[in-house]
């Protein structure tokens, strides 16, 4: 199979790089930009997206991880706070009978 013959074009716009057959003319791929200022090396552009992305990621995860400690300590702060109320209240208060007491 013969191997086609292409060449590529960056457009100053959009810097999307065209790819194009060099016989026919037409375009044969379009590649768009992976980041927001790309350079011509795409695997290098595509290690900053990543790397952009996965710092996204630790944030989120930390402030997840942060909101479910607080909502912890609030819990437990809660749960102290009623264990020293029912300490504090009368404790000869009978428990109130109920009808399977009764029998």
């Amino acid at each position: 199979m013969p191997m086609i013959r292409t060449f590529n074009v960056s457009c100053p716009d959009c810097k999307s790089i065209l790819v194009i057959n060099r016989d026919t003319g037409a375009v044969l791929e379009v590649r768009k930009p992976l980041v927001d200022d790309p350079t011509d090396n795409r695997l290098n552009d595509a290690l900053r997206a990543h790397e952009k992305h996965s710092a996204k990621l630790q944030g989120l995860f930390s402030a997840s991880l942060a909101d479910v400690s607080k909502r912890e300590q609030e819990r437990k702060e809660l749960f102290e706070q009623s264990l020293q109320k029912a300490r504090e209240s009368d404790e000869s208060e009978e428990m109130p009978l109920r009808d399977i007491d009764l029998d």
